[in-house]
């Protein structure tokens, strides 16, 4: 392993995504931010995140070793040709974009602050893009599911489809050996449909490209979903969907309308929840920035950002622009606040440790897995930070 991906000196602009895990471990699209790294480099790649995150990435001994590696701005969106670049760098040399943000540094040094700022020789990448933060992350998120798409049909066959589906576009249509489809509308018309290993989608579905869904996610019956959206591994859904990115591990099983949105893993939308993704007014939109402590106008369309392990409870109103924390037990009457913190417990701080690791062990439970003691560690960090 000679390739380190870093997301220390961006993460907070991932926030709740990355409050209790590296970016390189966020899916947007069919794959993983590391993922997609890993296609263009032919190699497995290590990560480097915040010192309390690095528990969880405990299976690198090159980062204790004084050998010269390679790393990584994972932000920065990977190409062939950025990747030949890299690749050309001396030890001793980094390499940066022409407005001046650093892409890459290959080097024996393992301080953050040496890789990212020393006086090393410097190379400048014109070419170079980057992914600025988690609502862009929305608004570009096309891009990565056609992306990811090409190589996917470039690397593998799809696998037949039942005749009982209607298919428009079906050259756009992909499916994975396993996955099971009936009685469904896929329309690719206006981007690629994608579906994983041993997924589901039940009858009388329809769907509408750009459109992906991860292994053994299901979409139950009469569900309408719309582009671009991405549903991650385990999910199950249902009801109305646009434009959404659900990470992996969620449920929205039941009636109710996601739109303009990125769900974290393991939470839970109850029956009839429903998010506003735009204001009556039809005004801009004001969202909490937690890295910065302030209300951000971001635009005309938004629907809400939900860190991992929350959950709403049924029929729960969320407005327009909502920003939902880690662990987050949420209840309460009419529209629910557009800042709820971690750890909180209907509307107000108060979910305690013990209880919240127990509940997110018992739906974890429900898919076949546990909490892990990294995971319960990382967990312990930030409530203690919310106390």
């Amino acid at each position: 392993m000679k390739f380190i991906l870093v997301d220390s000196a961006d993460r907070e602009n991932f926030y709740p995504f990355t409050l209790n895990r590296s970016l390189a471990d966020c899916r947007v699209g069919i794959f993983t931010f590391k993922e997609r790294w890993e296609q263009y480099l032919k190699e497995a790649a290590g990560v480097l995140t915040a010192p309390y995150l690095q528990v969880l990435y405990p299976d690198q001994p090159v980062l204790q070793s004084n050998e010269a590696l390679f790393f990584i701005n994972i932000t920065c969106v990977p190409s062939e040709d950025l990747i030949a670049k890299i690749k050309t760098l001396k030890e001793g040399e980094k390499l940066m974009s022409n407005t001046g943000k650093w892409i890459a540094t290959h080097t024996s040094e393992r301080e953050l602050s040496k890789i990212l700022l020393a006086s090393f020789a410097s190379i400048d990448y014109p070419n170079a893009q980057f992914v600025r933060d988690a609502i862009q992350l929305l608004q570009i998120h096309t891009s990565f599911v056609l992306r990811d798409f090409e190589w996917v049909k470039s690397n593998r066959t799809s696998a037949p489809i039942d005749p009982s589906n209607k298919l428009i576009n079906p050259a756009e249509i992909f499916v994975e050996a396993g996955a099971e489809i009936l009685c469904s509308n896929l329309n690719a018309t206006e981007g690629p449909i994608y579906i994983g290993k041993e997924a589901i989608i039940m009858e009388g579905v329809s769907i509408r490209g750009p459109f992906v869904l991860g292994h053994k996610a299901v979409v139950k019956m009469n569900t309408s979903i719309y582009g671009t959206t991405s549903i991650g591994p385990f999910c199950l859904v249902g009801g109305e969907i646009k434009n959404a990115v659900m990470m992996g591990y969620s449920n929205k099983g039941h009636e109710g309308y996601l739109g303009d949105s990125i769900i974290g893993l393991w939470c839970n939308l109850g029956a009839g929840t429903s998010n506003s993704n735009i204001k009556n007014t039809a005004g801009p939109i004001q969202m909490w920035n937690e890295s910065k402590q302030i209300w951000d106008t971001i635009g005309q369309k938004m629907g809400m950002l939900v860190g991992d392990y929350s959950r709403f409870a049924i029929q729960s109103s969320i407005n327009t622009g909502a920003y939902i924390g880690v662990s987050a037990n949420i209840f309460g009457n009419g529209l629910l606040p557009k800042n709820i913190p971690n750890f909180t417990w209907g509307t107000l701080p108060g979910y305690q440790f013990e209880k919240a690791i127990e509940d997110i062990d018992n739906w974890k439970k429900l898919k076949g897995m546990k909490i892990s003691d990294a995971e319960k560690q990382v967990l312990k960090h930030l409530h203690q930070l919310s106390a």
